[in-house]
C-alpha cells in the first residue's frame, strides 16, 4: 500500500498517536520470544489477497481499508516508540477468483513475501493452500470458514469462526423458537453441503428432527420442481410439531424467495437462513422477496459485531471511509496485521518462515483484539471469543425495507454461550 487517502489525513492527524497507543495497550503481549525490538532494516512487507472486483467485492473493499488503517496505527506506534521501520502491505485483487487469488498468490512469492493476509473466500483459500504449503508461505485468513479447510499442520490460520459455530448458533435459536422439525433447503456446493450436514448434526443433538430436505444445482434456474419437494417434505414434517424451512445459499435467494412468495404453503412456517443471505441487500432491494422474507421472519447469522468501545471506534472509522457497512471480517482482517506484526516484531521479521509460523499461534493465544482473544486451536482456526448476530427484515411503510438485529447468540471465554433474543435499531 502506498499510505492512507489524503481525505482522512487531517481528520485522524491528532488522535493517531493517542489511538495507537490505545491499541498498543489494548494488543498488548508479554514477551513471546524474547526481545521485541530485534528487526531488519526494510521493516516489516506482508502480502494481502483481497477480493477487490467480482461477488466479494464490497467485503475486499472494507478489508483493504482496513488494512490501510492498520498499516498507519502500526507504524505510528513504531514512530511513537522510537523502534524504527515500517509496516507495508503489498495488495493483490484475487477479483472472487480461486484461478486469480492463486495467480496472484504467485506474484507475492514472487516479491519474496512468506506471510499473506487472506484470501477472504473459501474457495480462494482452498485455490491457493497447496501452493502455500509447498511453498512456505503463511495464509492468514479474515473471511474464510468452511469446516473441512481447518488441517492441523498447514499453511492458514483464520481469524473467522468456523462454520460448525454458524451451525450451533442458528439451531440454538430454532430451538429456543421451538422449532421440532427442519427441512434444509441447500445450493449443491461445498459450502452448502458442509453448512446442512453441521446444522443436521447440531439440530438433532438439541433434541430435534431434521428431514433430507431439498438440494439443487449451483446453476439451476427454475426452482418449482425444487419447491414443490420443499412443500411435499414440510406437510410431512408439520404433523410432528412445529417446521421451519433452513435455507443455505447464495444469491439465487432471491428468485427463490419470489418463487416461494406464491405458494402459501411455504409462508406458513418460519424460515432461517445463513451468513450468505444475511444482510444480503439485493433481498430488502426486491419488493417481492423482501415482503415474503419479512413474513416468514428470515433470520440469518452474520459473524457478529463486538461489544468493545474500540470495536466501536474501529467499525465506525472503516465505515466513514467505505461509506458502507464495516462487516466483522474487515476488522479481523485490522487484527490479522496486528497480530503479523507482533509475531515478526518477535522473529527478527517476517522473512525466518518457520519461526514466524510457530510463533504466530503464541502471539494469538495471548492476544486480544478489536474482535476479542484470538486465540486459534489445534487446527489453526478461532477457538474462543466468537459472537453471531442475527438479522431479519423491518418495514415502517411496507414499501422500503431495512435489516435490524434480532438476536445474539454470545460466547466470551470464561462464561456460558447465551442466546439474547430481541430486536434493535435499523441499520
Amino acid at each position: 500500500m502506498n499510505g492512507q487517502d489524503t481525505s482522512d489525513a487531517g481528520r485522524f492527524r491528532k488522535s493517531a498517536g493517542r489511538l495507537a497507543a490505545a491499541l498498543a495497550a489494548l494488543l498488548a503481549l508479554a514477551a513471546v520470544a524474547g526481545p521485541a525490538g530485534a528487526q531488519k532494516a526494510g521493516g516489516y512487507a506482508f502480502g494481502a489477497l483481497l477480493p477487490l472486483t467480482g461477488g466479494l467485492s464490497e467485503r475486499g473493499k472494507t478489508s483493504r481499508i482496513a488494512l490501510e488503517m492498520a498499516q498507519a496505527d502500526i507504524n505510528a506506534y513504531l514512530a511513537a516508540g522510537g523502534f524504527g521501520g515500517q509496516v507495508s502491505f503489498s495488495v493483490e485483487n484475487t477479483g472472487s477468483s480461486p484461478q486469480q487469488a492463486l495467480e496472484r498468490l504467485k506474484a507475492l512469492a514472487g516479491k519474496g513475501l512468506k506471510v499473506v493476509i487472506g484470501p477472504y473466500g473459501d474457495d480462494e483459500v482452498e485455490a491457493c493452500l497447496d501452493f502455500a504449503d509447498k511453498n512456505n508461505i503463511l495464509l492468514i485468513s479474515q473471511g474464510s470458514s468452511r469446516p473441512s479447510l481447518g488441517k492441523r499442520g498447514d499453511n492458514l490460520f483464520r481469524l473467522s469462526p468456523s462454520d460448525t459455530y454458524q451451525a450451533e448458533a442458528v439451531t440454538g435459536l430454532m430451538r429456543q423458537e421451538g422449532v421440532a422439525t427442519i427441512v434444509p433447503l441447500w445450493r449443491a456446493d461445498q459450502m452448502g453441503d458442509d453448512l446442512v450436514v453441521h446444522v443436521k448434526a447440531r439440530f438433532k443433538q438439541l433434541g430435534g428432527q431434521a428431514l433430507p430436505g431439498s438440494r439443487y444445482a449451483a446453476d439451476r434456474k427454475d426452482f418449482a420442481p425444487i419447491l414443490d419437494d420443499l412443500a411435499r417434505q414440510l406437510a410431512q414434517a408439520q404433523k410432528g410439531g412445529k417446521a421451519a424451512v433452513y435455507f443455505a445459499g447464495g444469491e439465487e435467494v432471491v428468485p427463490i424467495l419470489k418463487a416461494a412468495a406464491k405458494r402459501p404453503e411455504l409462508a406458513a412456517v418460519p424460515w432461517y437462513g445463513c451468513d450468505a443471505t444475511s444482510m444480503y441487500d439485493h433481498i430488502a432491494k426486491d419488493p417481492e422477496s423482501a415482503a415474503f422474507a419479512m413474513k416468514v421472519r428470515l433470520a440469518s447469522p452474520r459473524y457478529g459485531e463486538g461489544g468493545a468501545n474500540v470495536y466501536a471506534l474501529t467499525e465506525k472509522r472503516i465505515q466513514e471511509r467505505a461509506d458502507a457497512f464495516a462487516d466483522t471480517q474487515a476488522v479481523a482482517a485490522y487484527d490479522a496485521a496486528w497480530a503479523a506484526f507482533f509475531t515478526a516484531q518477535s522473529a527478527g521479521g517476517a522473512g525466518d518462515f518457520a519461526r514466524f509460523k510457530q510463533l504466530f499461534p503464541q502471539v494469538c493465544e495471548r492476544m486480544y483484539g478489536v474482535t476479542g482473544w484470538l486465540a486459534l486451536n489445534e487446527h489453526g482456526d478461532r477457538r474462543e471469543d466468537w459472537d453471531f448476530d442475527f438479522w431479519v427484515l423491518g418495514s415502517d411503510d411496507g414499501k422500503t425495507y431495512f435489516w435490524q438485529k434480532a438476536a445474539r447468540y454470545q460466547f466470551e471465554p470464561g462464561t456460558a454461550k447465551e442466546l439474547f433474543i430481541g430486536g434493535s435499531g435499523k441499520k
